[in-house]
């Protein structure tokens, strides 16, 4: 729900739909009450002057959850023929398609594999497919576009289940939320090793030219930490070498400064691009400078990490006012580790 609304307030979107299918009472009531208090950081005013709601709750009948998508969709199609961009936020399509299995029930369809209609994920498909830009005919010209950002609850987190498997085959990127990374406290709990966008070639160089090499050095990083952390679990970190231990700590510092962020920091909440490209920056020019100090032969624990960290950190809360001198303040302290 916490990325919900944070999707809804900083999403460069003109309208928001909004579609609680099969939610519980008291979830709508916490929305209701919460979107109208979130405030669009373009405009100064209420997210709740921009966003529609459709609310199906939970001891609604099956057909009504089954046509709350479809209803959501349609006011974004709407939406989007008059040129505006609409973000479509479903909550969630698995009791969409819980309903789809009871009303194939009643049917007396042929069920499919765990009871669901055979039918399923062409009808997913066909959901996923009213999404996308589109120049309506008419005058005067325009563009609209509808983007679909669907929550799919895997009982036990059980990936291989029909529906998440239908959702992925047709959709363009994934956000795998883990549970082990929430108790770890790293939020967003975006589990990066599972998470993807088919869009990211597409996606990057508008970004800038540096953002593919620097989305690849960080994921490479990241799935180095994965193996040394397993390693370090074993024998501990101490009898690991000084290279291996500075690629925990960058790597640490990557999860905490770079990919983490506080939904209630009003200075963290919104990353924009620049920003995150200054940190990710920051956190592989200290892993290239430490390294090399390291071949010099410089101590690992001699290396001035700690301070980098508080200075990233700093980097991470500082306001938009402020950006250029904690990257200047952060650089100096990454070209000083020797």
């Amino acid at each position: 729900t916490i990325v919900e609304h944070a999707l809804a307030k900083y999403a460069d979107a003109d309208i928001v739909v909004f579609v609680g299918c099969g939610e519980r009472g008291n979830e709508m009531a916490e929305l209701l009450e919460a979107f109208p208090r979130l405030v669009d950081p373009r405009s100064g005013r209420p997210v709740m002057e921009r966003t529609v709601l459709v609310v199906n709750t939970s001891n609604m009948p099956v057909v009504a959850r089954e046509a709350s998508v479809y209803l959501g969709v349609t006011i974004a199609e709407y939406y989007r023929d008059m040129g505006h961009r609409v973000a479509v936020m479903v909550d969630s399509l698995s009791r969409w398609a819980e309903a789809l299995r009871d009303i194939a029930a009643r049917l007396q369809e042929m069920p499919g594999e765990e009871g669901y209609p055979t039918a399923m994920a062409s009808r997913l498909g066909a959901l996923y497919e009213r999404a996308g830009r589109a120049r309506p005919l008419g005058s005067p010209e325009r563009t609209g576009a509808v983007t679909l950002v669907c929550a799919v609850s895997p009982p036990g987190g059980d990936f291989s289940e029909p529906v998440t498997q239908a959702a992925l085959r047709v959709a363009g990127g994934l956000w795998a939320l883990d549970a082990q990374l929430a108790r770890a406290r790293q939020f967003p709990a975006v589990d990066w090793a599972t998470s993807y966008s088919l869009y990211a070639d597409a996606v990057l160089p508008a970004l800038g030219a540096a953002w593919p090499a620097l989305r690849a050095r960080v994921l490479g990083l990241l799935q180095r930490d994965a193996e040394l952390r397993e390693i370090a679990s074993l024998i501990g970190n101490d009898e690991l070498e000084d290279r291996d231990r500075l690629v925990l700590a960058v790597a640490s510092l990557v999860r905490e400064h770079v990919l983490g962020q506080n939904a209630f920091d009003p200075n963290d909440a919104y990353s924009p691009p620049d920003k995150t490209a200054a940190l990710a920056e920051l956190a592989i020019a200290a892993l290239d400078r430490g390294a090399a100090a390291l071949t010099a032969g410089a101590d690992f624990d001699g290396l001035a990490l700690p301070a980098v960290r508080r200075a990233l950190a700093e980097l991470r809360r500082a306001p938009p006012a402020d950006h250029a001198a904690r990257v200047a303040e952060a650089r100096r302290l990454v070209e000083g580790l020797r």
